[in-house]
C-alpha cells in the first residue's frame, strides 16, 4: 500500500514538473508516480517509452540520494521494457543495491497501477556521486 506524500515533489527540472506527479512511499521504498494523460500517449495508445525512462531515472536518483544524503548524476541506465503503459498512474520504485565511495546502483521497477500493478519495465541504474562543487541545488 502506498502512502502519498503531502508536499510537492520535484522531478528535477521545470519542464518535467509540469507532469501530474507525486512522491509515494511503497513499503518503505521511494516511489514516484505520474498520472497518464492523452498527450503522453504515442500512436499505439501507450505511454511513450521516454516518459518511462524519466520515471526510472527520477526513482533511481532520488532513492540513492535519500539513502546516502549525497547528490548524484546518472552514469548509465539499462531498461527492459516488458509491457505497454496504458491506464496509469505509472509508479516507479527504487531499491538501492550498492553504494560505494564513487558510485551507486539502484534497481527500479515501473508498474501500471491502474492495470493491477502490471510490471512495465525493469532497470538497473548506475549513478555517480557528485562533489560539493558539482552540485547545483534547485530552488
Amino acid at each position: 500500500m502506498a502512502a502519498e506524500e503531502e508536499s510537492r515533489f520535484n522531478l528535477g527540472c521545470a519542464f518535467l514538473d509540469q507532469l501530474p506527479h507525486r512522491h509515494v512511499d511503497v513499503e518503505g521504498a521511494f516511489g514516484v508516480e505520474i498520472d497518464v494523460t492523452d498527450d503522453m500517449r504515442g500512436p499505439a495508445g501507450s505511454v511513450h517509452g521516454g516518459l518511462v525512462s524519466m520515471l526510472v531515472d527520477v526513482a533511481a536518483a532520488s532513492s540513492i540520494a535519500r539513502a546516502t544524503g549525497r547528490p548524484v548524476a546518472t552514469a548509465s541506465t539499462s531498461i527492459q521494457y516488458l509491457a505497454a503503459g496504458r491506464e496509469g498512474p505509472l509508479r516507479a520504485t527504487g531499491t538501492v543495491l550498492r553504494a560505494s565511495e564513487a558510485l551507486g546502483v539502484v534497481d527500479v521497477k515501473v508498474f501500471d497501477v491502474g492495470r493491477d500493478n502490471r510490471l512495465l519495465a525493469a532497470a538497473h541504474v548506475t549513478l555517480r556521486f557528485l562533489s560539493g562543487e558539482g552540485y547545483v541545488r534547485q530552488t
